[in-house]
């Protein structure tokens, strides 16, 4: 039974390693309570982006939604909300080039990607949205994968190589929650159990 789970897709940019646990942060479900009365910028377009906006602008003084794009691909109510909240900002067609600080964060330099325009933006806190990569590197040559690198696997957890049961986050699926993830793992025990059984092992 394979469950890895998924890794935060990381920005790659100057300062975002250095000062993770420093102001940059990917969970704003565990890390928005320690921003009141504070500035924070969310990066991405996606649902996870704007559901994080929300959660940080019922703390946050200000929270700026810094976007590569000038449409979203979340969801049209999660943008109506977010668009609803006095304390969130839009800055669209802009990505980070670096995020600066010493021992905190301070600010983010960002780009206008039409114009190639340069601004930094103050900022006590970074909250990264953009995206999860599954840590199925080591089942490249063993099961089938989708093209952003999930296990294709169904509600029983069985994959194209026999014997192989993928659970959780790693395996394509429509949801990724905790409560999800517990389902699949029940489900892959019973399906590997069968599987053995079968063959007398």
């Amino acid at each position: 039974i394979y469950a890895a789970g998924c890794k935060h897709r990381l920005l790659g940019i100057e300062g975002e390693t250095r000062l993770t646990g420093r102001g940059v942060s990917y969970c704003a479900s565990c890390d928005a309570a320690f921003y009141p009365e504070k500035t924070v910028a969310v990066i991405g377009g996606g649902n996870t982006a704007l559901g994080d906006a929300l959660i940080l602008s019922r703390i946050a003084k200000t929270v700026y939604v810094i976007h590569r794009r000038d449409t979203f691909r979340a969801s049209a109510e999660l943008v109506d909300a977010a668009k609803r909240a006095d304390n969130i900002h839009f800055i669209l067609n802009a990505v980070p080039e670096e995020i600066c600080g010493e021992n905190s964060v301070s600010s983010v330099i960002l780009r206008d990607t039409n114009s190639g325009e340069k601004r930094e933006l103050a900022a006590d806190g970074i909250f990264v949205a953009v995206g999860m990569n599954p840590d199925t590197e080591i089942l490249a040559e063993l099961a089938e994968r989708d093209k952003t690198g999930y296990v294709i696997a169904d509600e029983s957890g069985t994959t194209s190589c026999p014997g192989l049961f993928a659970a959780g986050d790693v395996r394509t699926k429509q949801l990724r929650q905790v409560i999800t993830a517990a389902a699949d793992g029940a489900n892959c025990v019973a399906s590997a159990e069968e599987w053995l059984t079968s063959r007398k092992v």
